[in-house]
């Protein structure tokens, strides 16, 4: 994506000089981090350097989103949620290294995600810092986060109400949760709220361009296995609303996104690029 292509020689690196201790966790983890859109660590470092922030030296922090996106993958894959085999494309964590493996390869993701997220990031106020950790927890989180947005989606979701709530949960809250780090890192607490509201925004729309590929996309393109969720007979937002209605409600929710942004002295072009690199993507 055009909107982020700057930031990923500097996340990539990072990447690759991450150090895992125990071998098999370390090529599992290191396996587990290998692709996808780096759209986590990208929209950090986006909202950073648009908040006037020295985004070269928040590479770490942005790279702790992404080991949480990974780690969500990887149980996400697990047979006792969605039992996938690809990702990526190829084949998913517990595919390749085994269920156990799998596990605590997630697990030390998460737990390595704060690891970077607490070193100290010269000229930041440490109370800041503090914040950026607590928001990216609770975008992780229980509730209104991730994990509950999960658990959410296990329970089903067969009404537009309650799919977007798990959409906002699942992936508005860790969006929100990177954009708004980015201003937190920037020193520029003034800008956290706007950030959170079009991450989440941002997120939303996000998910209902995934449902949309669901239907019209192609499991090449997209590294997964598709229509799935219809194998499993599981509404998604396309199945509950109609195609009409679902671009109409991407176009909605992008819209939002770019409108939480401010005018006034802040670089909101690259952002705004980002949502329409997102939600006109094929993949």
């Amino acid at each position: 994506m055009r909107a982020i292509e700057r930031y990923l020689p500097l996340i990539e690196t990072t990447i690759r000089g991450l150090d895992f201790a125990d071998e098999t966790l370390s090529q599992s983890a290191s396996y587990a981090l290998d692709g996808g859109k780096r759209l986590r660590p990208g929209l950090l470092l986006l909202a950073a350097e648009a908040c006037g922030g020295d985004w070269p030296s928040l590479g770490r922090a942005a790279v702790a989103v992404e080991c949480i996106h990974a780690y969500s993958l990887i149980h996400d894959d697990l047979p006792a949620m969605d039992n996938d085999d690809l990702r990526h494309g190829k084949p998913t964590v517990h595919r390749a290294f085994g269920e156990a493996t799998a596990i605590l390869a997630g697990d030390g993701l998460l737990t390595f995600a704060f690891e970077l997220l607490s070193e100290p990031v010269p000229g930041l106020r440490p109370e800041w810092q503090l914040a950026a950790v607590a928001e990216v927890a609770k975008g992780a989180g229980f509730g209104p986060g991730m994990v509950g947005g999960q658990a959410l989606d296990i329970e089903g979701a067969d009404d537009v109400a309650r799919w977007l709530k798990v959409a906002a949960a699942k992936t508005g809250w860790p969006l929100g949760a990177a954009a708004a780090v980015g201003a937190w890192l920037a020193g520029r607490n003034d800008l956290v709220a706007a950030l959170r509201l079009y991450g989440q925004e941002l997120g939303v729309a996000f998910q209902i361009k995934d449902d949309l590929l669901d239907v019209e996309g192609s499991e090449a393109a997209m590294g997964k296995r598709l229509r799935k969720d219809a194998d499993k007979n599981r509404p998604n937002f396309v199945a509950i609303t109609g195609e009409d209605a679902a671009r109409e409600a991407l176009r909605e929710h992008s819209a939002k996104a770019v409108a939480a942004l401010p005018d006034d002295s802040f670089d909101r072009e690259r952002l705004v690029l980002l949502v329409e690199e997102l939600t006109s993507r094929t993949h």
